[in-house]
C-alpha cells in the first residue's frame, strides 16, 4: 500500500474539533532508546529487564504492535510546526491514533473511512467473497463479528441469508440480524422440546415436563414464570427453567368450566355461564366475582396493552364488552351486540397509532375495536364451524381456526388491515387442524393437532416472508402453546394406554442461564 504523509493526514486533521497531538523522533536520544512493543501495547514481557526504555505508553490509542523490539525515542511536537517536518511519528487527534509511520492503515482509515480495509474483499465478487468466508464455517463468522475494521455491509447481509437459509431451508432476501436471531433461538428452543420427548442426544436447552390435574386451557408467559391455565379454572405458575410448582389458585365453582383468559394487571377469566372472575397475578390466592353469570359463555378475553386496568370480553352470542377493573371498583360495559356467532371468535390487542383489538369470528367475520369505535374489516373466504385463534407479529396479524390447517395473514399498513394471502404447513394432511396460535417479534408459533396420529405438531413462520422456518412432532395432543425469547411452553394431553389412564402434561423449553443473560442485556439496550 503506498505510504500517506504526514503532512496530508496534519491538513485534515486541523479541520476536526478535536485536538490534535504530535510525536516526532528524536534521533539524539539514541535510535533504540524505547521499547516497542511497551509503546504500542502498554506491556511487555521482559518487565523491569528490558535493555529499551518504557518512558511513552501509546496504548490508549489501540496501535497495532509491529515486529522489533526498539525504536527512536519520540518528544513532543508542535502539530503547525510539524506540517514542515519530515520527522513525524505519530499524530493522534482526540482519543484516536490519525497517523502512524509503520502501518499505513491508519492513515487511511482517517482519510476516506468508508474505504479502509476493503481493499482485498472489494476486488473479489460478491458471491466468491460470500463463499470464501461461508466455507470457513465459525471462522468466517468470527471475521464479521469481531473484526473491528469490517466495513462489508453487503457479504454480512449475504451471510446472514445463507445462515438463514441453511438452518431453516427457506430463503429469505434481506434477512436483518434481529430477525436471523429470533428465528435462531426460537428453533434451539423448539429442537430441544422434541430431542427431550425422543430422548435424543442433540437436547441443547433445559426441557422439564409438568403433569397437570386438568386439560390445559391457555399458557401465558411472564418473564421467568409459566403460568398454566386449567379448564378447571385453576391457575398454576411455575418456574420456567425447572417446571416446579411456585402457587396455584383455587378452582371455580363445581360445575363450571373456563372459557377464556387473559393477563394483564391481573388474570380474567370467562366460564361456560358467562361469568366472570378475576385472578391477582402477585397472589393468586386472592381471587374476586365480577360477575356470576351471563347471557352466554365467555370464550375470549384480550388485555389492552395502553391500559392494563381495562380488558374486551366476547361472548357466543355476539355481545362485546369493556371489562375495567380498579382498587375501588369494577364494572363491565356493554359496547356492541355482533349478532351470534357460529365459530367462537378470537380476540388479539395491537397498536398502530392509536391501540386496537382485531375480533375475529372465523375469517368470515372480522372487526377491529378502539376508543373510537368498532370498524368492520374486509371478509376472508374461510367457511366452516370451530375455534377461532389470532396472533399479532410486528406488522402483521394471525388468523387461523380448528376448521382448517391454514393461516390468513393480514398486513398492517397505516390505519387499515390487508389481506396479505393464505399458507399452510408442509404435508398439510399429516400435520392437522390449528389448535393454537402464539408470536413472539416476527416469528409465528401454529399448533397443530392431528386425531387420526396420536401427535402433536408445532409449526415456526417467518413473519416477513411467511414461510414455514421449522417444525417438531411431539407424541400427544394438543392444548396450547406460548413462545417467547427464552421460553417456549407447550400444554397437551397424552392419551391413555392399555395400563395408564392419560395425562395431561406441560413441556417448557428454555434457554440455558448465559443466553438468558445476553438477551437480557440486548433487550436493556435495544431503541424503545
Amino acid at each position: 500500500m503506498e505510504p500517506i504523509s504526514a503532512q496530508q493526514v496534519l491538513q485534515a486533521a486541523f479541520g476536526e474539533e478535536e485536538e490534535v497531538q504530535v510525536w516526532n523522533f528524536d534521533p539524539a536520544r539514541g535510535e533504540a532508546a524505547l521499547c516497542r512493543v511497551w509503546l504500542r501495547r502498554g506491556s511487555c514481557k521482559w518487565g523491569a529487564l528490558c535493555r529499551h526504555g518504557h518512558d511513552i505508553d501509546l496504548s490508549a490509542y489501540s496501535l497495532r504492535a509491529r515486529r522489533g523490539a526498539a525504536m527512536p525515542h519520540l518528544v513532543r511536537g508542535d502539530a503547525k510546526a510539524s506540517l514542515e517536518s519530515d520527522t513525524v511519528a505519530f499524530v493522534v487527534c482526540g482519543n484516536r491514533a490519525v497517523y502512524d509511520y509503520e502501518d499505513p492503515w491508519v492513515a487511511q482509515r482517517f482519510l476516506a473511512p468508508e474505504t479502509a480495509g476493503t481493499h482485498l474483499w472489494s476486488l473479489l465478487p460478491l458471491e466468491l467473497a460470500v463463499q470464501t468466508l461461508w466455507s470457513a464455517g465459525s471462522s468466517g463468522a468470527q471475521a464479521l463479528l469481531t473484526c473491528k475494521d469490517w466495513h462489508q455491509r453487503e457479504i454480512s447481509q449475504k451471510m446472514r441469508e445463507l445462515t438463514y437459509q441453511e438452518a431453516t431451508g427457506a430463503e429469505f432476501p434481506d434477512c436483518s440480524a434481529r430477525e436471523l436471531s429470533e428465528v435462531m433461538l426460537a428453533r434451539r428452543l423448539l429442537l430441544s422440546a422434541q430431542a427431550f420427548s425422543t430422548k435424543s442426544d442433540y437436547q441443547c436447552s433445559p426441557v422439564a415436563q409438568v403433569p397437570q390435574p386438568a386439560p390445559c386451557l391457555a399458557v401465558l408467559l411472564d418473564e421467568a414464570v409459566v403460568f398454566a391455565v386449567l379448564q378447571s379454572g385453576e391457575i398454576r405458575c411455575h418456574r420456567s427453567s425447572t417446571g416446579q410448582l411456585l402457587a396455584s389458585s383455587p378452582r371455580l365453582s363445581k360445575g363450571r368450566l373456563l372459557q377464556a383468559a387473559t393477563l394483564g394487571k391481573a388474570f380474567i377469566l370467562g366460564d361456560d355461564h358467562g361469568g366472570v372472575h378475576l385472578v391477582q397475578r402477585d397472589d393468586l390466592s386472592e381471587t374476586k366475582q365480577l360477575r356470576s353469570s351471563g347471557k352466554s359463555a365467555i370464550c375470549a378475553l384480550a388485555a389492552l396493552k395502553a391500559n392494563q386496568e381495562a380488558y374486551l370480553c366476547a361472548s357466543m352470542d355476539g355481545s362485546l364488552e369493556l371489562i375495567q377493573v380498579s382498587d375501588e371498583d369494577s364494572r363491565i360495559q356493554l359496547l356492541a351486540e355482533l349478532g351470534a356467532f357460529s365459530m367462537a371468535p378470537a380476540l388479539c390487542a395491537f397498536a398502530v397509532g392509536e391501540e386496537r383489538v382485531l375480533v375475529s369470528a372465523g375469517p368470515h367475520h372480522l372487526w377491529t375495536w378502539s376508543p373510537g369505535g368498532l370498524k368492520a374489516v374486509a371478509q376472508s373466504r374461510w367457511s366452516g364451524q370451530g375455534i377461532c385463534h389470532s396472533c399479532s407479529l410486528n406488522d402483521k396479524l394471525v388468523i387461523a381456526t380448528t376448521a382448517c390447517c391454514r393461516l390468513q395473514w393480514w398486513s398492517l399498513n397505516g390505519e387499515e388491515l390487508r389481506p396479505d394471502g393464505e399458507t399452510q404447513a408442509f404435508r398439510a394432511s399429516n400435520v392437522g387442524k390449528v389448535v393454537d396460535l402464539c408470536a413472539y417479534g416476527d416469528i409465528c408459533a401454529s399448533l397443530h393437532a392431528n386425531l387420526t396420529h396420536p401427535n402433536l405438531t408445532v409449526v415456526l413462520w417467518q413473519g416477513s416472508s411467511k414461510a414455514e422456518v421449522a417444525r417438531i412432532e411431539v407424541s400427544g395432543l394438543g392444548q396450547s402453546l406460548a413462545l417467547g425469547a427464552g421460553c417456549l411452553a407447550i400444554a397437551s394431553f397424552a392419551g391413555a394406554g392399555r395400563s395408564r389412564a392419560g395425562t395431561n402434561v406441560l413441556h417448557l423449553a428454555t434457554q440455558p442461564l448465559f443466553v438468558e443473560k445476553v438477551l437480557k442485556v440486548a433487550v436493556s439496550c435495544a431503541p424503545r
